[in-house]
Order: structure tokens, then sequence, then C-alpha cells
């Protein structure tokens, strides 16, 4: 290996011959020879990441145009499909009248963060490839295969989408505490110039993360008992998902709270239009005309017997009813014993306290954008109002 004069390796003294030589000692005892060259190449990793992914918000750059690394573990196309899972729903927004542009500088501010961590990642991970693994325990310089699946467990949560978490902003309002980002960027969710203050509440929700991708658990059917994971009812439509954690609702005092909370909802509505109908449970269709101006869907879970409570019990808002189409059954979930596949736990997957519950708003990327009380219902219109046209 030749180092130039400004100390990057020189790709000039690479030769057929130095690439079939370590072919050779990397397959011996076994032999490689050959004949005749089709083509040959050398691959040399650049670790750069763009000073700007946007110019004047008109014209974005994602994946490799903006980002560069080794191509090892899969990470340019997960992490290039993410930059563009992050910025096509706020452009469609944007473009559909519904969100202010404001929403649009989110993307740089979020993406950029998360490409120096990629770049971070990708250089002790490349460091890793290329280490000789330990002989023995005494070996102090080989590789340790402890810190190689270390390694490789968080290369999985980074290329899925699971270990992003993206800074406080219009989009993510984290509690005040928490201001501080792990991934380096930082904006709005508490400037006084995008509004109101909107603060998060992280106890209620103590294992569901603002900011990170929202996990799912199973739940079951209310009016069938049929389980499903909670992540299919969350599809990647472009709406917010406002999901109702009801608590044990079988409890008059926890109805009540429900109840006053889509009273509150509804007298909001002007502010934040609802989806009414969800889509098929085996033919998704594409919402009727009258409903494409909704910009989120309303899903309730509770925590109560099934057998406890009558689905006709909930408020309209939470069991609306079409007069076409009849009642939506596919809108209230129980987290409860299924018939066949168990306990989903999901309140305590989620880290929700299953008496009382809590509201957790999931933005269109499926991240965590805000957590609060059933009561908190101006919280949740001042998110919106940020960052939503007024109608």
């Amino acid at each position: 290996m030749v180092i130039s004069n400004d100390g990057r390796f020189d790709r000039s003294s690479i030769t057929p011959d130095t690439i079939l030589q370590a072919a050779q000692k990397i397959l011996k005892p076994y032999k490689l020879e050959y004949k005749h060259r089709d083509w040959w190449t050398v691959y040399q990793i650049g670790q750069r990441v763009g000073n700007h992914f946007s110019a004047e918000d008109r014209i974005f750059l994602a994946g490799d145009a903006i980002h560069t690394h080794s191509p090892k573990a899969g990470q340019g196309m997960n992490v290039s499909i993410q930059d563009t899972y992050n910025l096509g729903w706020k452009i469609a927004m944007v473009v559909k009248g519904l969100a202010k542009p404001s929403i649009l500088k989110t993307y740089e501010t979020e993406r950029r963060g998360i490409a120096q961590k990629l770049i971070a990642f990708d250089q002790e991970y490349s460091r890793l490839w290329s280490s000789r693994p330990k002989k023995d325990t005494q070996d102090q310089d080989g590789l340790s295969m402890v810190e190689f699946e270390r390694a490789f467990v968080q290369q999985q949560l980074f290329s899925s989408g699971f270990g992003v978490h993206y800074s406080p902003s219009l989009l993510t309002a984290k509690s005040s505490d928490a201001a501080t980002e792990m991934n380096g960027s930082s904006t709005g969710a508490t400037n006084p110039s995008d509004g109101d203050v909107v603060t998060s509440n992280q106890h209620l929700a103590t294992k569901t993360v603002l900011g990170q991708r929202f996990p799912s658990f199973k739940v079951i059917n209310h009016s069938d008992a049929r389980s499903w994971h909670l992540a299919h009812w969350l599809p990647s439509d472009g709406l917010f998902h406002i999901l109702l954690f009801a608590g044990d609702v079988s409890q008059p005092s926890q109805m009540t709270r429900v109840r006053n909370f889509a009273a509150e909802m509804t007298a909001r509505s002007h502010m934040l239009p609802l989806q009414r109908r969800q889509r098929s449970r085996k033919s998704p269709r594409p919402p009727p005309f009258k409903e494409q101006a909704a910009v989120a869907r309303l899903l309730t879970i509770h925590s109560a017997p099934r057998q406890a409570v009558e689905i006709h019990d909930f408020p309209t808002l939470l069991f609306p009813y079409d007069e076409e189409l009849g009642y939506d059954y596919d809108c209230i979930f129980v987290d409860g014993e299924s018939y066949y596949e168990g306990h989903g736990q999901a309140y305590e997957g989620y880290g929700i306290d299953s008496r009382r519950g809590c509201v957790v708003l999931i933005r269109p990327d499926q991240h965590v954008a805000w957590i609060g009380e059933l009561e908190d219902v101006q919280g949740l219109e001042r998110y919106f109002k940020r960052i939503l046209v007024e109608p």
C-alpha cells in the first residue's frame, strides 16, 4: 500500500497482480488463478457529509448525494431510504397546503445529525472488519468477538431506523429537560418564534422514547378479539396517528376521562381534521375524496378486560358511525389476552400506566412526536397549530 504526499491512499499503486496476490493470501490453502481478466477496479472508501441537505427549501439532496461511506452492512440503502422517508411526507403536506413550509427545515436538522453519526459508526465498523480476530484470551492485539457482536447489534438498530433519535424541533416536542440531543443539531421545540412552547411528558410512556421510532406490540381488536400488531394499523400514508391509551376504562372515573378527552377533541375538530374511516384490512384503498384533507387518524387502546366493556360505551369520536359504511370496528383495541397468541403486554412494553393511560402522537414517518395526559388536548392542539396552515 502506497500513501501519497497528502496522506491519502494512492490508488494508482494498485495493479491487477496486487489484487490477485491479496486474494490468493486470503484463500490459502486453496489456490486461485486466472487466464483472462475482463475488468478490474479499486474501490476507495470515502466518508463525507455535505454541509447542506437543501437549498432554499426547494432542492433537496438525499442518500449518496449527500453522505458517503463504506459499502458494509447495507447502510447506504437503509439510511438513504430513511432520508426520503423523513422528507417525503413533509413535502406532501406542504404541497397539499396542509402544513407550513417551515417543517421542511427539519429535514436537514434531523437527517444531517444522523449522517454524521453514520460516518462515525462506519469508521468504527470498518476498523472492526479490518482487524484480526483474537487467537486466545491472552491476545491483546486481536479483535474480541464480543466487541464485534456489540457493533453488529448496534448496526442493525441503526440501519433499521430503531436506533435513530431525532432532536427537539417543530415536529418532536421533547421534555424540557431533554433538549440536548445525541445526534448533534437541535431546533425549535422551545423556540418562541415557533409559537407556543410545546413540551411532552416522557414519564407517561417511559419505554416510548420521544424522537425515536414507535415500537410495535400485539393488541387485540375489541370487537372480534383478533390479534394484531399495532403497527399494522399505522400505515405510512402521510397521516399522523393519535394513539389514545385509554387505560382501565372498566373504572367509571377512567371512562369519564376518556369521554372528556373525546369532547375536547371534538370541540377542536376544525383545527385537527381526523380521518373518519380506516382502510380495509385486506385491500387498502385510498380514503374517500372528502377525507383527503385529514391530517391524523385516531386509535384507542385500552387495558380493561374486553368482556367488561361494551364497545358502544365509547364516545362517537372513538367509535364512529358512517351512514354508508356503518360502524368502524377497527379503531378500538385491547391490551389483553388473545385466544391463540398470548398476551401482547403492550402497556408494559410502552412503559404506560395501565390504569391511567396517556396520549401518544406518532409522526407520519413513525417517530414519536408528543406524549401527554388525556386532559392535555390543548397541548396537542398547540403542537399542530405550530405546523398546520390555519383552516
